[in-house]
């Protein structure tokens, strides 16, 4: 600000008129009007450098700092990813599927549950509710453990009769242990068909936390298709629907198969 400046020079038009500064002003003495303070802001302007420098650390500035890596899907061998228009029609699919349980829950014409279901937090019980015991007995076979082993118990489908009867709150609590239990002992068929059921089950817009929860679960199965010896291994059909689906449905085109 400036009492009197006039010219087209400046950068900054003048927001007040301010009346000159006298040639005595005491900025010691505090304003008493709004025109007393309108000129010691001009003063105290008056009072700053035109051009400042400052000395640098340089030793600081070799210092660096964090370098956070944003993670990235494991692009899929050749033969590996489906066409553009396996894509498109498994979308197509996808997309029925959500309308027609958009439909039931609408008319509020859900089956009743055939079994009882665990509570939204019973972890354990969901893992032995999708995968019976052998979700522990692969665990047993793959610490090495020479316990004798019970017989095989199956787990239950995701039946739409069974996810329509899981509230959101359970949805979301489903994909993120599922997300464990898939790091810890990868891919099974049962589990695609879990993945499948519940993102078909989760509503949009998906909140942050679920966000970056299918996108994980995304990248695992990429990288688990990756490892894979075969494009004719059972996994792979399973592995490109959940990318598929999360990539393209859930608008995470980055880590879409191109």
């Amino acid at each position: 600000m400036n009492d009197n400046d006039g010219g087209d020079d400046n950068l900054l038009s003048q927001a007040f008129a301010v009346s000159k500064v006298p040639d005595n002003y005491d900025p010691s003495v505090p304003p008493a009007s709004a025109e007393e303070y309108l000129q010691h802001v001009v003063w105290e302007a008056r009072q700053c450098k035109e051009v400042v420098t400052v000395d640098v650390d340089r030793k600081k500035l070799k210092k660096l700092g964090a370098v956070v890596k944003k993670p990235v899907k494991e692009n899929a061998p050749v033969g590996y990813a489906p066409s553009a228009q396996t894509q498109k029609d498994l979308l197509s699919a996808f997309s029925k599927l959500r309308t027609q349980i958009a439909t039931m829950r609408a008319s509020e014409e859900v089956p009743n549950a055939p079994v009882p279901l665990p509570g939204i937090k019973k972890r354990e019980e969901w893992c032995k509710f999708c995968f019976g015991n052998s979700f522990q007995l692969a665990l047993l076979n793959k610490a090495g453990s020479t316990t004798p082993k019970p017989e095989l118990i199956e787990g239950h489908q995701p039946l739409l009769s069974i996810v329509l009867n899981i509230k959101q709150r359970g949805i979301e609590n489903l994909l993120e242990w599922h997300a464990q239990w898939l790091e810890v002992l990868g891919f099974s068929k049962p589990q695609g068909q879990w993945f499948y059921a519940l993102l078909a089950c989760l509503e949009k817009p998906v909140t942050p936390e679920s966000c970056s929860q299918i996108r994980h679960i995304a990248r695992m199965c990429a990288k688990i298709r990756a490892s894979l010896d075969s494009a004719d291994h059972p996994d792979l059909p399973q592995l490109n629907v959940i990318i598929c689906i999360v990539a393209r449905y859930f608008s995470q085109e980055d880590l879409a198969d191109g």
